[in-house]
C-alpha cells in the first residue's frame, strides 16, 4: 500500500508556499520537494511514481536535480532494482562520474561485477574522469572476477591521480590482492596506510585467511 506522504503527490509538488509569481522560485521549490519525496521512498512503486511526477513536472534534466537522484536512490536501495536503474541511466545524454559510480555500486552490490568493471571501461572511453569513489567498487569488481592483471593497473591509475591516500580505496586495494593471494601486495599497502579503520584490519585478516597463513 502506498503511503500517503508518497501518494498525494499534488499537495507535495504544488506546496501553497510555491504560489510565487516568480516562475524560477516555483520551479526550485518543485526541486527540492521532489529531492525530498525520493527520499521517502521505500518500494520500487513509489520510486516509479516519484518519476513519474518529475516527468510530468519536466525536472529530469533540470540542474542540480538532473536525473542522477533517480539513479543513486534506485541502484543503491535495498528496494531497488538495477534493470530500472539501467533504464533511467541510459537516458541521461552526458552521464557525470557519481551517475556511474551509484551505477557500478549497485551492480558490485548485486555481484554483477562484469557490469561494474564495464562501466568503469565506459568511463574512460567516454572521457569521463574517476575520482575516489570510483574506485572501490571497481577494485571489489576486479577481485569478484579474479582479474589481478586488470586490478593491478587500475592501481596504478590510483597512484598517478593521487587517491592511494584515500582510506576506503586503500582497504579496497588490500581487498583485491587477498582475494588474488598476493598477500604481500596487501601488506605493502596496509602498511602504507597512515589512518586504519576496522575494516582495513578485517581485510587484511581475511588476505591472511585467504592466502592459509
Amino acid at each position: 500500500m502506498i503511503r500517503a506522504s508518497v501518494h498525494n503527490t499534488t499537495q507535495l509538488f504544488f506546496p501553497q508556499e510555491a504560489n510565487s509569481q516568480n516562475p524560477v522560485v516555483n520551479f526550485r521549490l518543485r526541486e527540492f520537494e521532489c529531492i525530498s519525496l525520493l527520499k521517502k521512498c521505500d518500494s520500487l512503486e513509489e520510486l516509479r511514481q516519484v518519476h513519474g511526477q518529475i516527468l510530468k513536472l519536466g525536472l529530469f534534466w533540470s540542474h542540480p536535480f538532473r536525473a542522477s537522484n533517480l539513479v543513486a536512490t534506485c541502484a543503491l536501495s535495498e528496494w531497488g532494482s538495477m534493470e530500472y536503474a539501467s533504464w533511467i541511466f541510459r537516458r541521461i545524454d552526458e552521464p557525470v562520474t557519481f551517475d556511474y559510480n551509484v551505477m557500478a555500486r549497485g551492480h558490485v552490490k548485486d555481484l554483477n561485477f562484469e557490469a561494474g568493471l564495464n562501466l568503469f571501461e565506459e568511463m574512460l572511453v567516454g572521457g569521463v574522469v574517476p575520482d575516489n569513489f570510483t574506485y572501490p567498487p571497481t577494485l571489489k569488481a576486479c577481485a569478484g572476477l579474479s582479474l589481478l592483471d586488470e586490478g593491478m593497473q587500475i592501481h596504478g591509475q590510483v597512484l598517478k591521480l593521487g587517491y592511494h591516500h584515500d582510506l576506503f580505496v586503500q582497504n579496497s586495494l588490500i581487498n583485491m590482492y587477498g582475494k588474488s593471494g598476493k598477500i604481500r601486495d596487501s601488506c605493502a599497502v596496509f602498511q602504507q596506510m597512515g589512518l586504519r579503520s576496522v575494516a582495513s584490519w578485517s581485510s587484511l585478516i581475511a588476505a591472511h585467511v585467504h592466502s592459509g597463513i
